[in-house]
């Protein structure tokens, strides 16, 4: 009886190891929406104010990304992937301030915060999945990107502060059209922002190497996945490239052979 039951558990459990993998020639459609943290390499503030020398590096970006993947089953264990997805790559800044040279004991100050890069792409993920284990694949390919678009936006506020009194007299803001720092009056706000739109300054092209490991159960699909940058992206600063982890959830919708 004893070795019947451990028959019947082996069949069982190859049973559910078999099933758990897909057929070949079997085609699925899966949405994914994702979680990314992103950051781009070599990107830096250089400050050089009034003889002061300063650099801001730049930090991890939380931002989304959302599309679907087409998934053909080569083997059992072996399949391909293509898929088209909007993400929101870039990165961020630091809080920072700068001050100039102090005269008749006033000094000009400049306090920058959320200072962030807005790049929206079109991605296009071409890749290989292995499946290795019980719902359990690792998948590696390359990924072709266009840029929408690029926006650069900040917070800032400018004023002359006086040392004698430790009060700040004036507040200024910043002139598009003359780019001139013009004084703000009284009940104007002292806080402002500033953005711009800079995908002149940006390659239109980007390729990455997407790394990825993924867990599916009843049809939901987690998947953590590294896009390794490998081309330059900035026309300004040289060996500027894209990194970006994300965490997405799919589900599988089968569409042929399932």
């Amino acid at each position: 009886m004893k070795m019947r039951s451990i028959i019947f558990a082996i069949v069982a459990l190859f049973a559910m190891e078999a099933s758990a993998q897909g057929r070949a020639g079997q085609l699925s459609l899966i949405p994914r929406i994702g979680f990314s943290i992103t950051q781009l390499s070599n990107d830096y503030i250089d400050l050089n104010f009034s003889g002061i020398k300063q650099e801001v590096g730049n930090r991890w970006k939380p931002a989304v990304e959302a599309g679907f993947d087409v998934e053909y089953m080569i083997l059992s264990r072996l399949s391909v992937t293509a898929g088209a997805k909007y993400s929101l790559q870039g990165s961020k800044f630091k809080d920072f301030h700068v001050a100039g040279g102090e005269k008749d004991g006033i000094v000009r100050f400049a306090q920058f915060s959320r200072y962030n890069t807005d790049l929206h792409y079109l991605q296009v993920p071409l890749m290989l999945h292995a499946y290795i284990a019980n719902g359990f694949s690792v998948g590696a390919g390359i990924q072709f990107g266009h840029l929408i678009s690029a926006k650069e936006s900040f917070n800032y506020v400018v004023g002359d502060y006086n040392r004698q009194s430790s009060k700040v007299e004036k507040y200024y803001k910043f002139d598009r059209a003359t780019n001139t720092l013009k004084e703000v009056g009284e009940g104007d706000d002292r806080y402002l922002k500033f953005s711009e739109t800079v995908t002149d300054s940006y390659k239109r092209g980007d390729v990455s190497i997407p790394l990825s490991i993924s867990y599916e159960s009843e049809d939901v699909i987690l998947d953590l996945r590294y896009n390794l940058g490998l081309n330059d992206i900035s026309k300004e600063v040289d060996k500027m490239r894209n990194n970006v982890i994300t965490f997405s959830i799919g589900y599988r919708i089968p569409l042929l052979g399932n």
